[in-house]
């Protein structure tokens, strides 16, 4: 009898079980949360809170800081990894990607959403090229979702224009300016935000209001996203004339506008004779002064010497040159064919224009006990710019001393004075 009541009793017992099972399992299965995901959405922007994204986009522009891929999880275990991929799909390449766990040290679900954003690479200074792109969403390693998005194509825009005598290595504008001097090399410089391949960008700049001096164009052949310069150098063959300018700058054939600038003389300091320079040659029996700064070149063959006087490198672009000939007895002219020496002479060293009005003078004097002849010329162009030469023959010790000062218009005054102070320092032995 002990063996049946045993029996019976596991029987009841097991029944018990099962009808508690079958009575509360519902509750024990909604306790535990099942793993699921939303939709994988881009974004421009997320709440700083909650991580929800903040609208869809799937179009970006090039200049874009921030693109967001969100999506929502429930039910993931702390210690699961997830994985953000962001790909070109125009050519393949992983342009970023980022992972983790979802939680550290913690066993609990996760509930929530889960951002990733892409950020311009530092070098790139672009959030990516114009085409074609994915994110995929990875779970454990295994693919979730996928969404996909297009970054435009900028449109490309000029940001400044500017005019400068000088660029440095890297295309950069070293001084920039509206004013130039007749000697100076003028660069116009158009920067871009970006350069696209296809795009053109011209320039045509002017005397006055309306004669063309020169053009140039360029075509872009490679893109570049990054704000930069295209340079054009504007140069003349002859010393830039004193007066206004423009110039003309043109994006695909359209101008975009129009930029003034000036050619004006410079200003150059009084020459100074301070430092005693003395230029000595006792074969020729004369000595003379030269100013300080400057140096000297000398030439000589049969028919005697040749002194030319000019400022030293550092001021190479003074428009003024002093010379000194010596020449001996039967290689010089007589007195009645100065004149005619004097025109041949100047041929070599003036490039006179036929347009040029020329005005001549002379007159004799003395200097420091030789008489002498002065001859000058004035070789003026339509806009007042051009050179003032003068020549003065000194017989003395059986050789012919011939002075010659060349000039700018312009500084007319400042190399008579120069002039006048070096040959007031002449002396023959």
């Amino acid at each position: 009898m002990m063996v049946k009541n045993q029996t019976a009793r596991k029987i009841l017992v097991l029944i018990l079980m099962i009808i508690v099972m079958l009575v509360f399992s519902p509750f024990i299965k909604s306790c535990r949360q099942e793993l699921s995901f939303g939709d994988l959405i881009v974004c421009g922007e997320v709440d700083g809170v909650t991580f929800k994204p903040a609208g869809t986009k799937d179009s970006f522009y090039i200049d874009e800081n921030e693109i967001f891929a969100v999506i929502e999880v429930s039910g993931a275990s702390a210690r699961d990894e997830w994985k953000f991929v962001w790909i070109n799909e125009d050519t393949g390449k992983i342009i970023a990607e980022s992972d983790g766990k979802y939680s550290d040290g913690d066993s609990a679900h996760v509930e929530g959403h889960l951002s990733n954003c892409l950020t311009p690479a530092d070098k790139a200074g672009i959030i990516g090229e114009p085409g074609n792109y994915s994110v995929n969403f990875y779970h454990n390693g295994g693919l979730i979702s996928s969404a996909y998005f297009t970054i435009e194509p900028p449109v490309p825009e000029i940001t400044r224009v500017v005019l400068s005598s000088e660029i440095d290595g890297k295309g950069q504008p070293v001084d920039i300016t509206r004013i130039f001097y007749p000697d100076d090399v003028i660069y116009t410089l158009v920067e871009l935000d970006y350069q696209i391949a296809g795009e053109t960008i011209g320039v045509k700049w002017y005397k006055g209001e309306d004669e063309l001096l020169g053009e140039e164009e360029v075509n872009i052949e490679k893109n570049y996203y990054l704000p930069g310069f295209i340079v054009f150098e504007m140069i003349d063959d002859e010393p830039w004339p004193v007066t206004d300018y423009h110039v003309d700058v043109y994006r695909n054939g359209l101008i975009e506008d129009e930029y003034i600038f000036e050619v004006v003389k410079r200003e150059i300091p009084d020459a100074t004779f301070c430092d005693n320079n003395i230029y000595r040659k006792e074969d020729y029996k004369f000595f003379i002064l030269y100013p300080d700064s400057w140096i000297y070149e000398e030439g000589e063959d049969n028919r005697g010497l040749e002194v030319n006087f000019m400022p030293s490198l550092e001021d190479v672009d003074n428009p003024v040159e002093i010379k000194v000939m010596v020449l001996k007895e039967g290689y010089y002219p007589s007195g009645d064919q100065y004149s005619d020496f004097s025109e041949s002479i100047l041929t070599e060293v003036v490039d006179t224009d036929d347009g040029m009005e020329i005005k001549s003078g002379e007159h004799t004097g003395e200097i420091n006990g030789a008489i002498c002849r002065r001859i000058n010329y004035s070789y003026t162009k339509e806009d007042n710019s051009g050179w003032d030469v003068e020549l003065i023959f000194m017989e003395k010790n059986n050789m012919l001393y011939l002075a010659i000062k060349i000039s700018d218009i312009y500084y007319r005054e400042f190399a008579g004075s120069l002039y006048e102070t070096m040959l007031d320092s002449i002396s023959f032995d």
